[in-house]
């Protein structure tokens, strides 16, 4: 930890406090309940994180953006400020390691995000570059009830680094017309890429 984690630690770790926080460290972040007000503290800590907390991505930051993250990640987060802040995240112009950001894509499903967040999530989602960080983003498709969700999914089975959550989201959907592109996952070497293939192609009456 350098001077600048225990600085900056012990004031978001007293921001939280004031707010009516339970946890004693931030590592305990995930593990108590949050209401509103934390919600907002905590949300707000996130999307500034690189401002109150300088410098180079530490692991002191890392940890402390994971913890938030997993913090936010429930259903007291639906329609609130957290949403937006854990979308903020997938920013190319910040330095997020790939696991952190997954999780940041997981608590969204997890919340879950509404389908007003669904050109951010869908964007995300699209774009290559965020490689199997933004995985439960893509599993998120199949929650959204979107009507390009199934497009923005099936778009995405070609991509090794997503492809399975993206037979996930499918086969929430009862998509129609897509044998072509799902058929070949029926002799995939895992066991549940064929799985979801065939919940697919079920419900494919094309």
């Amino acid at each position: 930890m350098t001077p600048t984690d225990d600085q900056a630690g012990s004031e978001l770790l007293a921001d939280y406090q004031h707010a009516g926080g339970y946890a004693r460290t931030i590592f305990q972040f995930p593990d108590k309940p949050v209401d509103a007000k934390i919600i907002g503290v905590l949300s707000g800590w996130l999307v500034e994180l690189e401002t109150r907390w300088p410098g180079d991505e530490t692991r002191g930051r890392d940890m402390a953006r994971l913890m938030i993250v997993r913090a936010l990640g429930v259903k007291e987060s639906r329609k609130s400020i957290a949403i937006p802040a854990l979308i903020s995240q997938f920013d190319h112009a910040k330095n997020i390691g790939l696991d952190t950001r997954w999780a940041a894509g997981n608590a969204l499903y997890d919340i879950p995000a509404g389908k007003e967040h669904f050109d951010a999530l869908a964007a995300i989602a699209s774009d290559r570059a965020f490689g199997r960080s933004r995985g439960m983003v893509v599993t998120w498709l199949g929650k959204s009830r979107h009507p390009e969700a199934a497009t923005v999914a099936l778009s995405l089975v070609d991509d090794e680094s997503v492809e399975g959550n993206a037979l996930e989201a499918l086969a929430k959907m009862r998509v129609q017309g897509v044998r072509e592109k799902i058929e070949p996952f029926l002799s995939a070497d895992k066991p549940r890429m064929r799985q979801l293939a065939k919940r697919i192609l079920a419900h494919d009456q094309s």
